[in-house]
């Protein structure tokens, strides 16, 4: 069918293919369930990997992380030794929490590096993170033992708690060896409940306002049954609002591939260019969904079908996403959803149809991989004042190649009028394309993110990657982004290079040229040195040269400015750092009230047993975007003490 036709067809099935889904899913619930919830995942390879065929091994390690997570990389090299160390006797799975932004590189990432011994898994759509309640803090490490229970649990990484890794996976392998566990002295229903209690709280010296926020989230897991709430309390919030509500609550079951979810739901098709439906509370982004969600796996068919509204609008979205492997893997989807908008009627009184569909295609080889996805939207959201129907139409293509330590990952985009259901929770649309600009390491090449948007972009990416023998990793990253009118949106120039281990030392240095809003040219660099097994002190420092546009015939000027961080690490509880930030900008371009600095802060983090961590700010911090898994938000200048927290129970 051509895209029209794809159009309107599923604005006609999607009802009647839900209610076939939910009919099959509930008559599936009468199937027997093993008592330790199963999951799988796609690893890079293109293969699913199920959590129970990898318990029937042995225990398993569990290692969340990303490629834009400076922790997590220095902890990889670790667990790919310990995995070798370990082969037959305990299984390292790596958990890759990259959205849509990033997802892109992580194969030519692991292919480069030589990492062998893990698996690496793909959880683009925060699955897993919000079946283990996983932090926002990565890398997070779980170790199961070989009955699936949960042994030892970590949050974050600093240099030497690989020490503290070894010996948890030699007690499990051990353990597992003799026919008995570590896993002693825990009550029953403590194996079927999980609560994790994140915090935040923060005092300003200069306007005299405290912020004090609060999610506790439980859940109870019994067989293939799991309910769960989440209550957000607010005295007050960022935003000002004081409240103490339930914000999440859902009951799921799960039986043979089947699952169905009643409540609050997430959820992500293919690479987010329809439908992207997440949480991140370091952003403020929460673009749930309110309604009943079903899934299939099974073989080489898998489905994913919804009904719900979002948090701020009163919409009701049907979706359905089939995915077919005929071959290989070689992966066909389809996607179809429809909803109606609104606020928008015609001159006659009418109110239309939104119709978003979209095919892709994607195979893993062995020397690389390909995804392209296509995708037409007709109707009137994005156009409200118009009688007509409009179309919008996006374009997203990625091939990777690697052999041996080179690997290429080449990206391709092309969106015009394709945001769908916007301002889903007030700020954020209900799709994520994905976005070309990389989200770096270093504080200030985060300083001027790109922001996407759906409606008119185009552009490619490029990065180069080497992996030598002798521990150099070299990148090299560009990206040309632009309107559809040729007017520039973002340019980027990025190159990097590291030692993983020089003697008693890491080096890194990067540089990067950006053009957006202006010119930024940075240069950053990093030394570690490793003190003793479980000790380590860091030294980064980052300048970067500013020329600020202003429009054709205004020049505002140059300024510099620089970011420095001394961070003494003790493995496996304490971390300490100092941080300054200085520039020289003169009054004009500075913003009203702007302080002219210097921005002196210090930092301490405690990592707490059982995978939680405390983490004590006090300074002055110059205003800036904050980025987290490729979201990025801008945080006001700020002079006080923060203090947030997680436990785990």
């Amino acid at each position: 069918m051509t895209g029209p036709a794809v159009r309107i067809a599923a604005g006609r099935f999607l009802p009647s293919a839900l209610a076939m889904m939910l009919i099959f899913s509930m008559a599936a619930m009468a199937q027997a369930n093993d008592n330790v919830p199963d999951w799988s995942l796609e690893s890079i390879s293109g293969e699913r990997v199920s959590f129970h065929d990898e318990l029937a091994k042995g225990p398993v390690v569990i290692s969340f992380w990303a490629t834009w997570c400076k922790p997590c990389l220095k902890e990889m090299p670790h667990l790919d030794r310990l995995a070798g160390q370990y082969e037959g006797q305990v299984s390292v799975l790596a958990v890759s929490t990259d959205a849509s932004k990033s997802v892109a590189k992580v194969a030519p990432f692991i292919k480069s590096k030589g990492y062998e011994n893990i698996t690496v898994l793909m959880d683009p759509g925060a699955e897993l993170q919000n079946l283990l309640q996983v932090s926002a803090i990565v890398p997070f490490l779980i170790i199961f033992d070989e009955q699936g229970r949960e042994v030892y649990r970590h949050m974050g990484y600093k240099d030497g708690d690989e020490i503290e890794l070894e010996h948890q996976m030699a007690a499990v392998a051990a353990a597992a060896g003799a026919g008995t566990s570590i896993a002693t002295g825990k009550p029953e229903w403590s194996e079927a409940v999980t609560a994790t209690d994140r915090f935040e709280y923060s005092y300003s010296t200069d306007t005299k306002q405290e912020i004090f926020e609060n999610w506790l989230d439980v859940s109870y897991q019994f067989g293939g049954f799991r309910t769960g709430v989440m209550l957000n309390s607010q005295a007050p919030s960022e935003e000002g609002d004081r409240s103490n509500d339930i914000k999440h609550r859902f009951f799921e079951f799960n039986t043979g591939g089947v699952s169905v979810r009643a409540g609050h739901f997430y959820g992500l098709f293919g690479r987010g260019l329809v439908f992207n439906s997440y949480e991140d509370r370091t952003v403020r982004v929460d673009t749930r969904l309110d309604g009943v969600k079903a899934s299939y796996q099974n073989g080489r068919v898998s489905a994913i079908a919804f009904s719900g509204s979002p948090l701020l609008r009163e919409l009701d979205i049907r979706a359905l996403d089939v995915e077919y492997n005929p071959i290989g893997k070689l992966h066909m989807a389809a996607t179809g959803l429809t909803y109606r908008p609104d606020e928008f009627q015609d001159a006659a009184g009418n109110v239309h149809r939104e119709n978003v569909s979209a095919i892709r295609v994607r195979e893993t080889f062995s020397f690389g991989d390909f995804y392209v996805e296509n995708g037409w939207k007709t109707g009137h959201d994005f156009n409200p004042i118009s009688d007509s129907t409009d179309f919008g139409r996006a374009l997203y293509g990625n091939v990777n190649l690697y052999r041996g330590p080179f690997s290429i990952s080449w990206e391709y985009s092309d969106y015009e009028r394709f945001e769908v259901v916007s301002r889903a929770d007030g700020v954020t649309a209900l799709n994520r394309p994905p976005a070309l600009a990389r989200e770096f390491t270093w504080t200030l090449l985060n300083r001027a993110p790109h922001t996407l948007n759906a409606n008119d972009e185009k552009g490619q990416n490029l990065d180069l990657m080497y992996t030598g023998n002798n521990g150099w990793t070299l990148l090299a990253s560009g990206a040309d982004i632009e309107r559809h009118d040729g007017s520039t949106v973002y340019q980027l120039g990025y190159f990097s290079l590291e030692q993983e281990r020089m003697g008693d030392f890491r080096l890194l240095g990067a540089f990067g040229y950006q053009e957006s809003d202006g010119l930024r040219q940075t240069v950053g660099a990093e030394v570690t040195w490793f003190a003793s097994e479980s000790t380590a002190w860091t030294v980064q420092a980052e300048q970067q040269h500013v020329r600020l546009g202003a429009g054709p015939g205004f020049d505002l000027g140059a300024y510099d400015q620089q970011w420095y961080r001394v961070e003494y690490e003790t493995a496996p509880h304490w971390a300490f750092a100092a941080i300054l930030e200085t520039n020289n900008k003169y009054d004009d371009q500075r913003a009203p009230n702007e302080a002219s600095g210097p921005f002196p802060s210090g930092q301490i983090t405690y990592t707490l047993s059982q995978g939680g961590s405390l983490n004590l700010w006090g300074g002055q911090r110059q205003a800036g975007f904050l980025c987290s898994g490729g979201v990025c938000k801008f945080e006001p200048e700020f002079e006080g003490v923060e203090l947030f927290g997680v436990f785990r129970y």
